[in-house]
C-alpha cells in the first residue's frame, strides 16, 4: 500500500514564509540597515519579526 503524491512546483508566491521574509526584509531596508551592524541589527530584526502576524 503505497500511494504516490505529486507536489506542485515550488512557488515563492504560495509559500507563507517567503511572504514573511519579504515583509521583514522590506522593514530592514526601510530602516537603512544591513546585517553588518551588530546590536542595532538584532533589535531591528526583532522589531521586523514583530510586524509579521501569523
Amino acid at each position: 500500500g503505497c500511494r504516490l503524491e505529486y507536489l506542485p512546483p515550488y512557488s515563492p508566491d504560495l509559500n507563507p514564509i517567503e511572504q514573511a521574509f519579504s515583509i521583514i526584509k522590506a522593514h530592514l531596508r526601510h530602516q537603512g540597515l544591513g546585517f553588518y551592524h551588530s546590536k542595532s541589527s538584532y533589535f531591528e530584526l526583532y522589531q521586523a519579526c514583530e510586524i509579521v502576524t501569523p
